[in-house]
């Protein structure tokens, strides 16, 4: 007799029940009860009873459960100590842990690419006795996870990713909003990345001869060219943007950043670092001096005008000059 998922899930409730050295030798009722509770219908004592006896048959039919009743105590037991059927030994914090993780993947089963996600959590709830109900709005009740604002831009996954795998040219349609403009592009992707909720694409443009990044969500048409493109040994993931402060590249070498952090921004900044570069060259009396070796780019200047007044930069003069004639701007717009 082929097992339910809610069988199953009855199956490890028992399990979890038998194996709880708090509260041995529960009853029919004490099983009936605890299943009704965590999967949220009404469990008669004797479906349990059926259960039990479905758990004592040999494998594939059964789990070889050797679950005995005891007279004496008045409830059952496993008659073979450490006995379980999950082969997992986790404690509850590790549960806890396996749990938190399968919804933190379930955030992204609305992309069609991932959309296997939620059947793939299912049998992981199923067979590890998570039962938890992913679409449970409880859960936001104690525990949330960072979602992003973008409406668009997800679909354009499961086009990319062909592409990355198999070394495919795409045609891309693009919106380059600081330049205020459409172009098209021949992209040979390399790697598809995520930050800050946001999904982008990293890839070589021969015609420029450069690797440029593209925001998904400003991809306007993609046409994909199934053709095998040469590989190319100067692109490595792991240290393409070793130089970045967030997702944009940049075309020239790192340059020495010097920061004076004030407080309290200087206590965040230790927690927070702004990239792995980052060094504390001198306490000062309100604050902290740091020193990075990074790509001037538009991500780290954003990052420098977010802490206003509490951030001022040392150096390079190039860099104080920008930030300077960013803020005037700002202060005309309140003139």
């Amino acid at each position: 007799m082929p097992k339910t998922k809610s069988a199953v899930s009855r199956y490890y409730i028992i399990n979890a029940c038998l194996t709880n050295n708090l509260r041995p030798y529960p009853t029919l009722d004490d099983l009936a009860r605890a299943c009704s509770q965590r999967i949220r219908e009404g469990i008669s004592a004797s479906t349990i009873e059926k259960d039990i006896r479905q758990m004592k048959r040999s494998r594939p039919f059964g789990y070889d459960a050797p679950i005995e009743y005891s007279k004496i105590n008045k409830g059952y037991f496993y008659a073979e100590q450490g006995f379980s059927i999950s082969d997992l030994k986790l404690d509850d914090q590790e549960w806890d842990g396996l749990r938190y993780a399968a919804n933190l993947l379930h955030q992204y089963s609305h992309v069609s690419i991932f959309k296997d996600f939620k059947q793939a959590i299912d049998k992981i709830n199923t067979r590890f006795n998570l039962l938890m109900d992913l679409e449970e709005i409880d859960f936001d009740k104690y525990i949330q996870f960072e979602t992003g604002n973008a409406t668009s831009g997800y679909d354009w996954i499961g086009t990319i990713l062909p592409a990355v795998k198999n070394r495919w040219i795409l045609n891309i349609r693009y919106e380059n909003i600081y330049k205020k403009e459409v172009k098209e592009y021949s992209v040979y992707p390399k790697l598809l990345k995520e930050h800050r909720n946001r999904w982008y694409v990293i890839g070589w443009i021969a015609d420029r001869n450069d690797y440029l990044t593209f925001a998904l969500d400003r991809i306007q048409q993609i046409n994909t060219i199934e053709k095998v493109q040469k590989h190319r040994f100067d692109f490595n993931s792991d240290n393409f943007l070793q130089h970045s402060v967030g997702i944009m590249e940049g075309d020239a070498p790192p340059s020495k950043i010097v920061l004076s952090i004030q407080d309290p921004y200087h206590k965040l900044i230790q927690l927070e670092p702004i990239h792995s570069t980052q060094k504390q060259i001198k306490q000062t009396k309100n604050g902290i001096d740091i020193e990075l070796m990074v790509n001037i780019n538009h991500e780290l200047v954003n990052r420098i005008l977010s802490m206003g007044a509490f951030c001022k930069v040392i150096q390079p003069a190039s860099l104080k000059k920008q930030i300077k004639e960013s803020l005037l701007k700002t202060i005309a717009f309140y003139k």
